[in-house]
């Protein structure tokens, strides 16, 4: 994601942002800001996002944004989720409808959000529970808050930012290719992401720490946003309170939520080295669970670290 201008807080690119939501990537035509900025863009369309983030908008879209619609506005379709010819779920970039703001007030307040829909036999798509879980994280972790639900549709607030698997070039199979990718890695990038996945960590460890998990933490449900910049957990339709846990049970869901992150972390470090953080040294003690064979990753973080220490 480019960096915001030194100006006006606007992210500069030759080409249109990549501007994301909860679900995927996709390119648009908004652009995104520095929240504590916006006044110095004379005449822009500035729209609040979430408590913490503001986008300017199009004309078009701006005037839908000022007298709402009857029915929400499709800006953009960004998931799709197909069991062959039948829909299970749907991923939109929307303008809050009248109806829509007047049934959930954070609509009024953030008409521009993320809509998701669940179809008939779908697998998941428990919108209440979700809505509930989503709160409460929100209030544990400081995230932005959910808009609502009704019936098989969830609102979310919209997050300029990148999903963070977005962000690495690791993952790739048979997975002691990723070494190869570590050693291409620029210092800068390595230890930018280690700062990242230092977020995720903290962000999972307080979740647990309140009792509950996040239950799908896959990489790309953490979205990276740039300004501020910060590390926000998504999508949390499968999380979990420990109450509804034995002990064995409530280990084991704490544990699947580190697994990628831990993955990435024992790839960062084939680029670094040894890091003597919790995450550094949680993740290598987990590195048998992780892959099938961890010794040539262990290895490759040894010989990082001596060449290093030698350098």
């Amino acid at each position: 994601m480019p960096c915001a201008s030194k100006k006006v807080g606007v992210a500069e690119s030759p080409r249109r942002p990549s501007l994301v939501c909860p679900e995927r990537s996709g390119r648009s035509s908004f652009r995104l800001l520095a929240r504590d900025r916006w006044w110095s863009l004379d005449g822009s369309n500035v729209v609040q996002v979430s408590p913490r983030h503001v986008v300017t908008v199009d004309d078009d879209f701006a005037a839908l944004i000022k007298r709402a619609p009857q029915q929400d506005y499709v800006v953009r379709t960004l998931a799709k989720r197909m069991a062959g010819n039948t829909p299970l779920m749907s991923g939109e970039l929307v303008i809050a409808g009248s109806a829509t703001r007047k049934a959930h007030p954070l609509a009024e307040s953030y008409p521009l959000h993320f809509r998701k829909t669940y179809y008939p036999g779908r697998l998941r798509g428990d919108t209440a529970g979700e809505f509930a879980r989503h709160t409460e994280a929100s209030e544990i972790l400081g995230i932005p808050p959910p808009i609502g639900y009704a019936g098989g549709t969830f609102r979310s607030c919209l997050l300029p930012g990148r999903p963070l698997d977005l962000l690495t070039q690791f993952g790739s199979e048979p997975e002691d290719s990723n070494i190869k990718h570590a050693d291409k890695l620029p210092l800068a990038s390595a230890i930018g992401m280690w700062l990242l996945a230092e977020r995720v960590l903290h962000a999972l460890t307080t979740l647990h720490d309140a009792g509950m998990t996040h239950g799908d933490a896959e990489l790309h449900n953490f979205i990276v946003c740039p300004a501020p910049v910060d590390v926000i957990p998504i999508d949390f339709d499968m999380a979990v309170r420990r109450e509804g846990l034995d002990a064995t049970e409530w280990t084991a869901a704490c544990e699947k939520d580190f697994e990628n992150l831990f993955r990435l972390a024992i790839f960062v470090q084939c680029a670094l080295g040894a890091q003597s953080s919790a995450l550094g040294e949680q993740s290598r003690a987990a590195a048998d669970k992780l892959f099938q064979r961890s010794a040539p990753f262990l290895r490759a973080i040894d010989d990082r670290s001596g060449l290093l220490a030698h350098g």
